[in-house]
């Protein structure tokens, strides 16, 4: 992994040259750290490309990922801290149809994995992921072959960029409220698109800004003054000068807190007019009479699937976005030294040896906090997505008898858990910004980049109460299921507790007893999911049991939601964080190579008793005072196991420092050159006196600057 021309460097493969660089003294073009992070390498108790071959799916999809990361690694990323925004916007087309472009001449349709590497390991942000991402998804979702025949060709080979144009102004997560309206012209066979008042207007759709060209809209289905719900249509936005067409109003919204390299757009229609079989029509449509047919064929629960698809993505995604900030922050982290091994005896003085900030155990519980949440949710992300592709190519094998009957469940979940991963995940990156001291704040860090960057996508597919509480519906579903006897999902399972109409899970008799003895048994990744599970049932039970008794007293649904929804958006979190424990512990037992068990099994562990630890009220009571000691010691071992792995569980992720884009997250460990390069090239030190001197120059007393200047001197070394 040599360096080149670059602040950041290059990536290759791992080399021998790469564990054995000697030490370096320090000099004025030296910060003499080079040989840190290769004798941290040397520490780990587990090679680190079979963890690589794990985390992809084996040594066929590392070398596709490798590929796919490779494509545009010609292009250099660490000067994109200087750039405008219109810049930012300009670079991503010409970098992603620089690299994309021959690909898509030939109708290549990136699979979904290939998709999540594209954006998880990407620097080139913008809309043409949204494009492949939710646009071409939507076509062949809801499209009837005819019309792909039409559309998904030119989409697919970017002869057209598409959007998904559903967020309205004034309406976001409540779809049934969307104001846009297609009004269905019998004598033309045409529909009459309008956004007619002010809060109807298309608001936020990535890539509508300046990219696309058309959109797939949502609007509110009219025909003969009977309003049949929402519909997804095709529209044309720009033609081909790419100027708006008549009765178009199109624009960008403006600058936001990160992700500017993707124009966030809004979207005004005035009766603009397009033909009948514009209306995606796979699963409902409109006749040239003018009446509404519903495809008889078409599973109404198959609506999910580009939902689901791009919020089990997001799970995924948000595991690999935080591995790149925990990345950073671990590689820093034991490249800087801070505070003396042996404060007592510093026979050299400032110069005696200091300890790596990664040693310090409060350092260890921020940092590894995260890096266990990383991995737990790339495999839940994984596990997620796998499900909804079996589910998927049983629907596409034979849409007639394909079992949909699990989409309801992954929905609800796949809901809480996008909302709970891509919240998590951006504080988890603030906080590795923040264990990278006053650096990490520097763009050059890379990880203030990345947070500012990801922070939106907690509301982006979703505001994270929104789908908490859709989550906590499915839950309380779960819940009178189990009252009644009927069967529960098996992701819910721990509610048949309370089939017994006596149950309360605050009650130790009516609880499995716990038998953990011992600081072991808390390292165990089964009997933490154990506790979780207590937790999570507790949770449910309470915002469950509450809202069926405020429904029993009278009060109507959302009176009644209302009145418990603090308590249901907990039950959603604790039932998503047992979930993401189970499905790691579950990942655990897949495993065949025994010396990856140990570490994962240690993250595994650590996610599950620090949220024991965190929220210790859900399981006080089932959990003795004894007990809690025994999670805190066990947290506090974990701690220390898993330091010497520490850099080698992130190299597994393999990000290269072109995507890193880091300074102080460099594979090579050269730090303070990267960081003193990267300022060197601000562009505010290419002109003295700068811009603002005018300003200063009439209040500064130039006179007594003059005068002093004689008492300073520069004299070269032997000169004196």
């Amino acid at each position: 992994m040599a360096s080149g021309g670059r602040f950041f460097g290059t990536w290759g493969e791992p080399t021998e040259a790469d564990n054995n660089v000697t030490r370096e003294a320090e000099s004025p073009t030296c910060g003499g750290t080079a040989h840190i992070l290769p004798a941290e390498r040397a520490r780990s108790g587990f090679e680190t490309l079979r963890l690589t071959h794990l985390l992809d799916g084996g040594p066929k999809w590392t070398a596709k990922r490798r590929w796919v990361w490779g494509v545009g690694d010609e292009y250099d990323n660490s000067g994109n801290i200087f750039i405008s925004r219109e810049q930012q916007v300009a670079q991503h087309v010409e970098r992603f149809v620089g690299v994309h472009q021959k690909f898509a001449d030939r109708g290549y349709i990136p699979s979904d994995k290939e998709l999540l590497w594209m954006t998880s390991g990407g620097k080139n942000q913008g809309a043409f992921g949204l494009h492949y991402g939710a646009f071409v998804p939507t076509i062949m979702s809801q499209c009837t072959d005819e019309q792909k025949a039409v559309w998904l060709l030119p989409a697919v080979t970017m002869k057209i960029v598409g959007c998904l144009a559903q967020t309205e102004l004034g309406h976001g997560s409540n779809v049934r409220g969307l104001q846009t309206t297609a009004v269905y012209d019998r004598d033309t066979q045409e529909f009459v698109l309008n956004t007619p008042n002010l809060r109807s207007i298309k608001w936020w759709p990535g890539g509508l800004g300046k990219t696309s060209t058309h959109a797939a809209l949502y609007a509110q289905l009219i025909v003969d003054g009977v309003e049949y719900g929402f519909s997804t249509f095709i529209v044309q936005l720009r033609d081909e000068n790419h100027r708006p067409l008549p009765g178009v109003e199109v624009g960008e919204v403006g600058p936001k807190m990160g992700d500017n390299g993707t124009e966030t757009g809004f979207l005004r229609l005035t009766d603009v007019r397009i033909p009948r079989d514009w209306m995606m029509m796979k699963h409902q449509q409109v006749t040239p009479e003018g009446k509404y047919v519903r495809n008889p064929k078409s599973n109404s629960k198959i609506a999910y699937a580009t939902m689901l698809s791009i919020r089990s993505g997001m799970v995924a995604s948000a595991g690999y976005r935080l591995a790149q900030a925990v990345t950073i922050a671990v590689r820093y982290a034991c490249v800087r030294h801070q505070g003396f091994a042996d404060p007592v005896n510093t026979p050299q003085g400032r110069l005696s040896a200091e300890n790596p900030i990664l040693d310090y155990q409060t350092h260890q519980y921020r940092i590894f906090k995260q890096l266990a949440t990383a991995y737990a949710y790339v495999f839940t992300g994984k596990f997620v997505s796998s499900e909804f592709s079996k589910v998927k190519a049983a629907f596409q094998a034979d849409p007639e008898t394909a079992d949909l009957s699990s989409l309801p469940v992954m929905h609800a979940t796949s809901a809480g858990l996008k909302a709970l991963c891509t919240v998590f995940a951006a504080a988890g990156m603030e906080e590795c910004r923040k264990c990278c001291g006053g650096h990490g704040a520097l763009l050059a860090s890379g990880v203030s980049q990345l947070y500012m960057d990801y922070n939106l996508y907690g509301t982006a597919e979703g505001d994270q109460i929104i789908l908490e509480l859709q989550c906590a519906r499915f839950l309380v579903k779960m819940f009178r299921e189990a009252r009644a006897g009927k069967p529960v999902a098996s992701i819910a399972s721990y509610l048949t507790a309370c089939r017994d109409p006596v149950f309360s899970p605050w009650n130790p008799t009516h609880l499995r007893p716990s038998t953990l003895a011992s600081v072991a048994d808390f390292k165990n990744p089964e009997n933490v999911r154990g506790i979780l599970e207590v937790a999570a049932l507790r949770a449910v039970f309470n915002a469950a049991s509450r809202f069926v008794a405020l429904s029993a007293q009278g009060k109507s649904f959302p009176e009644a939601w209302n009145a418990c929804s603090v308590d249901l958006v907990n039950a959603a979190r604790t039932h998503c964080h047992f979930a993401i424990c189970s499905f790691f512990a579950d990942e655990l037992k897949n495993i065949s190579d025994p010396t990856l068990v140990a570490p994962l099994g240690r993250l595994c562990a650590l996610f599950g008793t620090i949220f024991v630890k965190e929220n210790f009220g859900n399981v006080a009571g089932y959990l003795s005072p004894s007990q809690a000691g025994y999670c805190d010691e066990a947290i506090r071992e974990l701690l220390a196991e898993i330091r010497p792995d520490a850099v080698a569980l992130t190299d597994a992720f393999e990000f290269t420092d072109n995507i890193l884009n880091s300074a102080i997250g460099k594979f090579d460990g050269r730090v303070y050159e990267a960081l003193y390069a990267a300022a060197k090239a601000s562009p505010l030190n290419n002109k003295d006196p700068f811009e603002g001197y005018k300003y200063l120059e009439p209040v500064l007393d130039k006179d007594f600057i003059r005068e002093q200047k004689k008492h300073m001197r520069h004299v070269p070394r032997g000169k004196l």
